[in-house]
C-alpha cells in the first residue's frame, strides 16, 4: 500500500510531487510555489510597467495570464493579454472565446488582432504557399505580430508561455539532428529591447515551470483552457521528442533542467551566437537577413504565388 505523500510545509496531504526539486506540495503550497517563480523571473531582470502576455487560449499562457496578473501589484507590473485570431477553423474560434471571457472575468484589458484582416490571410491559407511546416509559418506570423503591436503601443516587453519542456525538447531535437542553426540560436530566459532595430524585450516567466505543473495551476484555479488540439501540429515532428522525456525523467528528474542550463551556457560561447540584427528592408522589423524578413519573405512569395 503506498503511503500518502505530506506537504513539506504543512500537514495536509500532498496534490503533486515535484520530483526535481524533492518537493511534495498541498494545493495552497503549490500555487504559492508557483506564483513565486513567477514572480521570480520578473523581479531577477527588473521588469516593470507594461507587459503584453501573448495568450493563445492553452494552459501555459493562460496559466501565465492569471499569475501574472495575481502578482502585478506586488511586482510593479501593468499587464495586458494579447491574442490573434489566425482563422484555423473551430480552433481559432474556441480559442479566441475562452480568451475574450477569461479576461474579462479577471480584469485585464485585452487585444485581439485578426490575421486575415490585419494581414490578409488566415494561417491555413497561407500555409499552402510555403515550403516550410504548418507550426513554423505559423511561428514567423505570431512572432512578427506579436513584436510589431507591442512595439507599436509602446510596450517594452512581451511575456510568452514557454516552458521547460518546450525549450529541453528543442534543445534535444537539435542536437540529435545535427540542427547547428537553432542551437547556435537558443532559448533564453530573457532577452531585452532593442528599440534601434524595433525589437520588442521578451520574458518567459514559466522557463523552468513544465507543461504538467502549467496544466495543475490552470485546474486549481478554475482557469479555463481550448482542450482542442490545433489541426495543423498534430503531426509536428516535435511531438515525438517530446515523449522522449518521459523515459529520461524518470532516471535522471533534473535532466531537462540541467540540459537547458548546460546548452544555454554552450551557446553563449559560440561564435556562432553571434548574430547581427539588423532592419528588414521592406518592415522595417527586426531580422538576421542582409535585406527581407523570414514574414516579408512568407508573404511575398504567398502573394506571387497567389497570382500564378
Amino acid at each position: 500500500m503506498t503511503k500518502t505523500r505530506k506537504c513539506k510545509y504543512c500537514d495536509q496531504n500532498a496534490i503533486i510531487r515535484l520530483a526535481y526539486a524533492n518537493l511534495s506540495l498541498c494545493k495552497k503550497h503549490f500555487i504559492e510555489f508557483y506564483e513565486k517563480r513567477i514572480k521570480k523571473m520578473i523581479e531577477k531582470y527588473k521588469i516593470k510597467g507594461e507587459v503584453m502576455v501573448a495568450v493563445s487560449g492553452g494552459k501555459d499562457s493562460m496559466a501565465l495570464l492569471h499569475a501574472l496578473n495575481k502578482i502585478s501589484n506586488e511586482a510593479g507590473i501593468d499587464v495586458i493579454a494579447y491574442h490573434i485570431d489566425l482563422g484555423i477553423g473551430k480552433y481559432s474560434e474556441e480559442s479566441k472565446k475562452i480568451v475574450l471571457e477569461f479576461a474579462k472575468r479577471i480584469g485585464v484589458l485585452l487585444i485581439v488582432s485578426d490575421i486575415k484582416n490585419d494581414l490578409g490571410f488566415t494561417i491555413p491559407e497561407i500555409i499552402k504557399y510555403s515550403n516550410k511546416p504548418p507550426c513554423a509559418v505559423c511561428g514567423i506570423v505570431k512572432r512578427w505580430l506579436i513584436n510589431r503591436v507591442a512595439y507599436d503601443l509602446g510596450i517594452k516587453y512581451v511575456a510568452t508561455g514557454h516552458n521547460i519542456d518546450d525549450v529541453s525538447t528543442m534543445y534535444l531535437k537539435a542536437l540529435l539532428t545535427q540542427d547547428i542553426y537553432s542551437l547556435s540560436r537558443g532559448q533564453y530566459e530573457h532577452m531585452d529591447p532593442m528599440p534601434e532595430i524595433k525589437m520588442v524585450g521578451r520574458i518567459r516567466p514559466q522557463f523552468y515551470l513544465s507543461e504538467r505543473e502549467n496544466r495543475l495551476y490552470t485546474i486549481l484555479n478554475d482557469i479555463p483552457v481550448v482542450d482542442i488540439e490545433c489541426p495543423l501540429g498534430k503531426r509536428a515532428v516535435i511531438h515525438k521528442y517530446k515523449v522522449a522525456w518521459d523515459t529520461l525523467l524518470r532516471i535522471n528528474p533534473v535532466g531537462q533542467i540541467n540540459l537547458t542550463k548546460t546548452m544555454i551556457k554552450i551557446t553563449k560561447n559560440l561564435r556562432e551566437t553571434e548574430r547581427e540584427l539588423r532592419q528588414c528592408s521592406r518592415c522595417g522589423f527586426p531580422t538576421e537577413s542582409d535585406r527581407l524578413c523570414a514574414f516579408c519573405r512568407l508573404v511575398s512569395r504567398f502573394k506571387s504565388w497567389k497570382k500564378e
